[in-house]
């Protein structure tokens, strides 16, 4: 009997989708490596989350990835638009870094992220999010020292 209901409980669970839970903190930016890049994000309300990623051997294009409170995501590769807003700039457009113009948003976003007080994200298909940058000079290294590389320059 304890055999059975010990094999019953194992498949059971094996079953069951396993849940995993964010990177990232809603309070403050964190860095991660994974794979090869130097990943940096912080978490909002709900699902929402905003993540930037770095090829360490500048292989692959610098990424960003927006997810709003309800878990919808747009990116830099997926040909949709994402604006960033940080304090009372005007809005950028940062969804590719195919074109000089391109990388030059992203960089100016990069470094205002690094010095603003909060960041405002929109794009295609989601619903805008703000997100704090207290702390994000600590976590995000200066553009130049990261390993990002556009993908016109690769």
């Amino acid at each position: 009997m304890k055999k059975t209901l010990l094999i019953t409980t194992l498949l059971a669970s094996a079953m069951m989708p396993v849940v995993s839970q964010a990177f990232g903190n809603r309070d403050a930016w964190v860095r991660g490596n994974a794979q090869g890049s130097a990943e940096y994000t912080i978490l909002g309300k709900g699902q929402s989350q905003l993540y930037l990623a770095c090829d360490s051997y500048g292989d692959k294009p610098e990424m960003l990835i927006f997810t709003d409170e309800s878990g919808r995501q747009v990116s830099t590769d997926s040909n949709q638009r994402i604006m960033v807003k940080i304090d009372r700039e005007e809005a950028a457009d940062v969804s590719e870094t195919a074109s000089h113009a391109g990388a030059e948003n992203f960089v100016w976003m990069w470094d205002k992220l690094r010095t603003g007080k909060q960041v405002t994200v929109s794009g295609d298909g989601v619903k805008s999010a703000s997100f704090t940058l207290k702390g994000a000079a600590r976590i995000l290294p200066e553009y130049i020292d990261s390993s990002c590389v556009a993908e016109f320059a690769r």
